[in-house]
């Protein structure tokens, strides 16, 4: 689905465009870094860039385990900062604590050990030609797919109490916009884990959620951080989402 590929890069595109006057500044820069990384993700979720830069790199299907590894760190940051806005002590407490660590470790296991037992060989975005072989890499391709979604879900499981909250809280409709397009990101990040393991003829509607997931959060931040830049009297957002 070229629309939703590029239309999730052109949203991520702007969204970053947008942070470049404040990253300048000095202020802000873990968000433009995020907003950077996401960029960076839906560009090598592109068949054309991807197959580019993997082939660059031997045709060996490494680019989608660098990018699996990329949205990990990207959802990590997401997460504290977000936890930071939303005065979520107790997702942060999880995400940075024994749990997180944990969390973090067995994903970045799970989706390496899975990777090197398949046999990447020829470039492909998604890895759709290796999960449609009927082989060995048939069977593994699910779990590897749900190995790299099960730490944004596992962030994403922290963040929902808090995201409700505001959602349902008297607050500015800006900073309760922005909560529920990140809570819609959040619901379908925590979705595509078992969504791995549909059949092929769900592809388009996992493939949707998986998109979601981007651009909620992308739209969530985006949103936060004009709720902070209008943060003015008699509009008063929380101070913390100024941060954003």
């Amino acid at each position: 689905m070229p629309v939703l590929e590029w239309g999730t890069l052109i949203v991520c595109g702007i969204a970053l465009l947008v942070r470049v006057p404040d990253a300048l500044r000095g202020r802000n820069r873990v968000i433009f870094g995020i907003l950077f990384l996401a960029t960076v993700c839906s560009l090598l979720s592109i068949p054309g860039p991807y197959a580019a830069i993997d082939g660059a790199l031997g045709s060996w299907n490494l680019t989608n385990l660098i990018l699996r590894l990329i949205v990990f760190a990207m959802v990590f940051l997401v997460g504290l900062r977000l936890a930071a806005g939303l005065g979520a002590a107790r997702a942060r407490r999880l995400l940075i604590g024994r749990a997180g660590r944990w969390g973090l470790a067995f994903a970045c296991l799970a989706v390496t050990v899975t990777f090197l037992l398949m046999d990447t060989r020829g470039s492909s975005a998604g890895l759709e030609a290796l999960s449609n072989d009927g082989g060995r890499n048939a069977a593994l391709a699910p779990f590897y797919a749900a190995a790299g979604r099960s730490y944004p879900a596992f962030v994403s499981i922290t963040l929902l109490p808090a995201l409700l909250a505001t959602v349902r809280a008297h607050l500015p409709r800006l900073v309760r916009t922005g909560a529920a397009a990140t809570l819609a990101g959040a619901t379908a990040a925590i979705a595509s884990v078992p969504a791995s393991f549909a059949p092929d003829s769900w592809d388009p509607a996992r493939l949707l959620v998986n998109y979601l997931a981007v651009l909620g959060y992308v739209l969530g931040v985006l949103v936060f951080w004009i709720s902070g830049q209008l943060a003015r009297p008699p509009y008063n957002a929380p101070a913390t989402f100024r941060k954003l």
